[in-house]
């Protein structure tokens, strides 16, 4: 049995005798639809004892290495975080994660993202857990630069971190799902080189967040303004940034293979993860739909065994 293969069982049998279930702020009505974002990940009062996706001797394996800065603008530190298995036998592949928090919070350090973080290296890859420049202060396209410069840092930094530089992916989960498909999407040719990826997972992401958008689903206020902030706009209506900071536009026949996960119940509508979709097809691509019943939202979509299967089966796919 692969190492993979293993694992992903290893996962289900965990969170079957956790009793993992719904619940929190990712699995409740509220925060809305619409343009993209959303609102903070977190599942709430104690949601991070109930997050649990490897157990404390599989942590203990795992090397942390914290708040490296990988890039500094005006002044300002942008830093991430490395888990790795340090026995590793030859360079591993290298995954991206990019939290969510509606483009003006959260933190690589956020509970959720921490275990993915273990999480994903226990699987067999080197994880790159990434902060990045958020909104209002920091509009369009700040986030994005700073995704592709820790791409450049993951390949420049490929030798003392033990990463393959040609098998690197991303992970984004609501925001972070958003900017990580804009990863996947921007530029075109190789994937291997410069700040593009061989892989994109988006979880409860948001591909257009254009005046099209607002008629996805039912767009809500909220949502609305975070995008706007994001975009540094006062309506969806005369926004220049919208075309260029929305997924959806930038698709091209050379994009990385994407997965993409979504609740039907999502305060994210699920429609912007099915126009995604269809553009992706409409290039040739294949890109891996995977449309759960209920409300959970983002990193909560991983108490689903079914999806963190899925998710594994895929990055083994497309990064080996």
């Amino acid at each position: 049995m692969s190492r993979r293969i293993l694992v992903a069982a290893l996962s289900l049998v965990l969170l079957i005798l956790s009793g993992c279930g719904g619940g929190g702020k990712g699995a409740t009505p509220g925060g809305g639809g619409g343009g993209g974002g959303g609102d903070q990940e977190g599942g709430g009062e104690g949601a991070a004892s109930r997050f649990s996706l490897i157990t404390d001797e599989q942590r203990a394996a795992i090397t942390f290495d914290s708040d490296i800065v990988y890039r500094e603008v005006d002044g300002e530190s942008v830093e991430l975080d490395v888990c790795r298995v340090e026995e590793a036998d030859g360079p591993q592949p290298a995954v991206l994660l990019v939290h969510g928090g509606a483009f003006n919070g959260g933190d690589k350090a956020d509970p959720e993202w921490n275990e993915m973080c273990y999480w994903i290296a226990n699987a067999g890859y080197v994880a790159v857990n990434i902060n990045y420049r958020l909104a209002p202060k920091h509009e369009f396209p700040a986030a994005l630069e700073d995704i592709q410069a820790a791409v450049e840092w993951a390949r420049d930094e490929a030798d003392n971190y033990g990463i393959d530089p040609d098998r690197i992916g991303t992970i984004g989960g609501s925001a972070g799902g958003t900017i990580s498909e804009l990863l996947g999407t921007s530029g075109e040719g190789s994937t291997t080189e410069g700040n593009r990826v061989a892989s994109v997972v988006s979880l409860s992401g948001a591909a257009d967040l254009t005046e099209r958008a607002l008629e996805l689903g039912s767009p809500a206020r909220t949502q609305i303004r975070n995008v706007l902030e994001f975009l540094g706009c006062s309506e969806l209506t005369n926004c220049p940034a919208a075309e260029a900071a929305s997924p959806i536009t930038h698709v091209d026949a050379s994009d990385p293979p994407f997965f993409l996960a979504h609740a039907d119940g999502d305060r994210v509508p699920v429609q912007q993860t099915e126009v995604l979709a269809e553009a992706l097809r409409e290039v040739g691509a294949e890109p891996e739909v995977l449309i759960r019943p209920g409300q959970a939202h983002a990193s909560r979509l991983l108490i689903d065994v079914e999806v963190q299967e899925a998710l594994l089966a895929y990055l083994a796919r497309t990064l080996g």
